[in-house]
């Protein structure tokens, strides 16, 4: 299931006991969201998932993800990438339940675009603090706020919104989808999003710290996202986005050239780990590192030489039960020496057994993600170390590739 949010346009129209007050906290939210560089942070999802008729949510996985907004815009990208994808977070996260939207979206749509109509509810105690609170409510073509399951649909929108009474900065935004339609199956879609003030280079930018995300389902079962936003900074944007842009007072120094080239399908590369895998830290999205350890020749020729770095990341880590086994994602994205650099799409074709033989259940490897592994470990948790052997072969790329 996915649920994301769409620019919108509307009329903004509020008539509170105090109209100073709350035509302020608009004014100063609108300078908040515009008035901010552009920026990225690192966004972790927790994922848990609740059975009908059962009290507590489950932990599912665990998601890392670059988020940037750029002009009121969400990108993605997995941690470490070169630079972002103009593509849905789905294209990203093929299973489960996620979330988009609570990063830039609905506060834009809403306090920048001034979508919706609202109604002053007064001061109130929010987590104990003084907070003023006002409702809205958003047309489905105000909101555009998407819920795709196994159908999909844009749908209306209400709330709450809180901002703090001296500093008029905002405090929390709820949303929940408004006239669900049946085929969606959905009984109920909410997101809470906290703010809070970040140093982002030389500006103290309002952003929101964390969002929670809740779809029930009428078959009682319910998925939960809990978001966390942090490691937030600026960047600057040219052909590609680049991090920590250099100083002007310093002389830039040329980047060496770096000859792109394609490998052949069919190359069998043996692979070196060299980031070990936990269970209780790792997380999808986290960046993997390896190396190749010996030459890889084509037609007799060096295709790939010994020592090559290559760069990827986890791409699936959870299992269904805790006594269902791990099932654990690795795409190799990467492969770099010399100057030169390839796109690095293949399938797992062989592990090292004998270190984890132990561990494993069959079947061992899985090739269900083109250009990644899966394969399956038992038990309540699970390290890999660095050093762990991998054989892998080359595919021949497709002509359109998905981010996964």
């Amino acid at each position: 299931m996915a649920i994301s949010v769409a620019t919108a346009a509307g009329a903004a129209r509020c008539q509170p006991p105090d109209q100073s007050q709350l035509a302020r906290f608009q004014d100063k939210v609108r300078l908040d969201l515009t008035g901010i560089p552009n920026y990225t942070c690192l966004e972790t999802i927790e994922r848990a998932h609740r059975e009908a008729h059962a009290r507590d949510f489950k932990p599912v996985d665990t998601i890392r993800l670059e988020v940037s907004s750029v002009a009121g815009k969400e990108l993605f990208a997995w941690p470490g990438s070169r630079q972002f994808e103009d593509r849905q977070v789905t294209a990203f996260v093929d299973s489960g339940t996620i979330g988009a939207g609570m990063f830039a979206m609905f506060a834009s749509n809403l306090f920048v675009h001034g979508a919706g109509t609202r109604e002053y509810r007064g001061e109130e105690n929010l987590d104990g603090r003084t907070a003023v609170r006002c409702d809205f409510h958003l047309t489905a073509q105000e909101s555009g706020f998407l819920i795709a399951t196994n159908a999909s649909a844009v749908v209306a929108a209400s709330g709450s919104f809180w901002f703090d009474p001296v500093s008029l900065d905002l405090i929390r935004l709820d949303v929940y989808a408004d006239a669900i339609p049946y085929s969606l199956r959905l009984e109920q879609a909410v997101f809470r999003t906290l703010y809070a003030r970040t140093q982002i280079g030389d500006s103290d930018a309002l952003l929101p710290k964390r969002s929670e995300v809740t779809m029930a389902l009428f078959s009682g079962e319910a998925d939960r996202n809990a978001i966390e936003f942090s490691q937030c900074r600026e960047y600057r944007s040219e052909s590609t986005i680049t991090f920590n842009a250099p100083s002007p007072s310093l002389p830039e120094v040329p980047k060496p050239q770096v000859r792109q080239v394609d490998l052949p399908a069919g190359l069998l590369v043996r692979v070196e780990l060299e980031t070990p895998i936990d269970s209780k830290t790792a997380a999808v999205g986290d960046p993997l590192h390896a190396r190749v350890l010996r030459d890889v020749r084509y037609k007799g020729d060096l295709a790939v030489p010994q020592g090559a770095a290559i760069t990827g990341h986890i791409c699936r880590l959870g299992r269904s039960s805790t006594s269902a086994p791990f099932a654990v994602g690795i795409e190799l994205s990467e492969i770099e020496w010399e100057g030169t650099r390839a796109t690095f799409y293949a399938e797992l074709v062989d592990l090292n057994l004998p270190r984890l033989a132990r561990h494993y259940n069959q079947p061992l490897i899985d090739n269900e993600i083109p250009g990644a592994g899966i394969f399956y470990i038992d038990g309540a948790r699970f390290r890999i170390p660095p050093g762990y052997h991998m054989l892998w072969r080359t595919l021949a790329r497709p002509t359109v590739q998905q981010p996964r």
